[in-house]
């Protein structure tokens, strides 16, 4: 069974500390959560966990894979952010072809809701 394990998480902004030595494990299936005042560094954390945030020091391995960059969380761990990333103006169908591989189209259109344009 593959799991989370996160160790060594330090990371501050302006010489000031906002996580100091974060410590987590976590099994397939379990349910988290990771509870704090806002500003305490909670989505921080995800960030680089999920590696698009760099850190002082870092540790997360997951199953027997260390994950040093974004490319190694492919297929394994994914990260929805808080803030809007999708580009404005832009049809959800064109979103859907540059995202989502072709086999998994087909699934989605399965949908009587969503159909292509």
């Amino acid at each position: 069974m593959k799991n989370l394990h996160i160790d060594s998480i330090t990371k501050s902004y302006n010489n000031k500390p906002i996580l100091s030595d974060v410590f987590l494990s976590c099994n397939i299936g379990e349910i988290v959560g990771i509870l704090g005042r806002n500003g305490c560094g909670k989505s921080t954390l995800l960030k680089i966990v999920y590696a698009v945030e760099t850190s002082e020091n870092r540790f997360v391995r997951i199953g027997d894979k260390i994950i040093k960059r974004v490319t190694d969380t492919k297929n394994i761990i994914s990260f929805l952010p808080q803030d809007g990333f999708l580009p404005k103006g832009v049809k959800i169908s064109t979103l859907i072809k540059c995202f989502l591989p072709q086999e998994n189209r087909a699934l989605l259109y399965g949908n009587e809701f969503l159909q292509p344009y």
